[in-house]
């Protein structure tokens, strides 16, 4: 399952905008002759499965991974109670309070279907319809789907190519995500049994972006008991793990203390997972998961990384090194080509790791508390920092502090005017930091 377009009426600050998604399987438009062969007015860029939401605090990068993982559960969001407050969207009322929007809001996704999601369908809708009941809101599963002849029909939850979605062991809309909290359990603390039991398995995977306090599966927790599910070979694991790691130079030993904790190794010293520092923890704590739910969610008899679905992470670049962050993406994308991942972020290197068409920016009218989404046309793969910051997709004028910015405005305005003693300053002052003026 592949989303291919979002329609957001009403919710949040979005009032009435569509998101287009590529996905390994999207038609593009040819680089060389410009022919058009899908409705994906694109090129296709080298990793085809990336979306990345760029965008400012507030413009609704995580309203729509929430309302992705809303759509990819269906009938079954209903059962899950996993919670939808304050997506119905504000409007200005009596007073400048804001109150809900009357008619409530709406939201309607496109879904690519394949052999491991159904034998018959091609094409899924799947929307809902969000109301505000005094301080309640609920979401009303309604769905359209295309037959054989493309007409759209209106369904209920018991369209019978839903029926998956409500099975727990079944690989068909497999789809997992990340909220920009990532804390993995402490092992003692974790039971899957339990787990599954007060949580629906489904649910669980896309739990984190509804709830902070969720937390990530560790290692320990689930990879012994896969071994003796399913026949996983250990050093295919380990390899599969450490090209996974590769951004940040450490490794997986394959190894287990005492205690049972994995091992490590960093800098040539073996190290157990507790105590790595916190970015380590977060970034490997992210793949673990991930991949738990990847070997759990496949279909028997094939590998986890020819595994079709959709992965939501929001701050993709949670606690990463700079480094890490020019490497993640095409790291993870290539170990599973066939997984659509969409991706939030606020770093320059990570949309400089990408190219335009992987990319959407977010941006708000602040008067009218309003987002709209853009797909600029700016090449950005390779160029720094700098250089994507003052692009239209950050849109800032300088990445320098107000009053360095401000001095040489100043003495570029008396260079201009003829001052040569200015213009020598200007270079001087170029070149240093405001430190160094005191």
């Amino acid at each position: 399952m592949y989303i291919e377009t979002l329609r957001l009426r009403n919710v949040r600050t979005f009032v009435d905008e569509t998101l287009e998604f590529i996905h390994p399987d999207r038609s593009f438009r040819h680089r060389k002759n410009g022919a058009e062969n899908g409705s994906l007015r694109l090129p296709r860029p080298r990793l085809p499965n990336v979306n990345l939401l760029l965008g400012d605090n507030g413009t609704g990068k995580s309203t729509v991974l929430r309302a992705i993982a809303m759509a990819a559960l269906g009938p079954s969001f209903e059962d899950t109670k996993l919670p939808t407050s304050g997506l119905v969207r504000r409007q200005p009322g009596l007073e400048a309070l804001w109150r809900p929007q009357e008619d409530g809001g709406h939201i309607e996704a496109h879904f690519l279907l394949h052999q491991q999601d159904s034998d018959h369908e091609k094409h899924l809708y799947s929307s809902f319809h969000l109301t505000q009941h005094g301080e309640l809101e609920r979401a009303r599963f309604g769905l359209e789907r295309y037959d054989e002849t493309e007409i759209a029909t209106h369904l209920g939850g018991d369209d019978p190519v839903w029926k998956p979605v409500f099975e727990s062991r079944n690989p068909a809309f497999f789809a997992v995500g990340y909220g920009a909290t990532r804390r993995v359990e402490s092992p003692e603390n974790v039971n899957l049994v339990s787990r599954s039991k007060s949580t629906f398995i489904r649910a669980q995977r896309l739990q984190s972006l509804f709830q902070e306090s969720f937390s990530l599966i560790p290692l320990r927790a689930w990879y012994p008991g896969l071994r003796g599910m399913r026949d996983v070979d250990q050093e295919s694991f380990q390899r599969l793990l450490n090209r996974l790691l590769k951004p940040t130079g450490c490794e997986y030993t394959g190894q287990w203390v005492s205690e049972g904790d994995s091992l490590f190794e960093q800098g040539g010293i073996q190290i157990e997972f507790p105590h790595l520092s916190d970015g380590y923890r977060a970034f490997i704590g992210w793949v673990n998961d991930m991949l738990f739910h990847a070997y759990y969610g496949s279909p028997d008899g094939q590998k986890c990384t020819n595994l079709r679905g959709i992965v939501l992470v929001d701050e993709i670049d949670l606690h990463l090194h700079p480094r890490w962050q020019m490497k993640v993406i095409s790291t993870v994308a290539r170990t599973f080509p066939r997984l659509q991942f969409i991706l939030t972020s606020h770093s320059p290197l990570v949309a400089s790791s990408l190219e335009w068409m992987n990319i959407m920016s977010l941006s708000l009218d602040g008067r009218a508390n309003s987002s709209k989404v853009h797909r600029f046309k700016d090449s950005v793969h390779g160029l720094d920092a700098d250089q994507v910051l003052l692009s239209r997709f950050f849109g800032l004028s300088t990445t320098r502090a107000t009053e360095k910015a401000s001095r040489l405005d100043r003495l570029t305005i008396k260079a201009r005017g003829g001052d040569d003693d200015a213009a020598r300053q200007l270079i001087a002052e170029l070149a240093k930091g405001l430190e160094d003026a005191e």
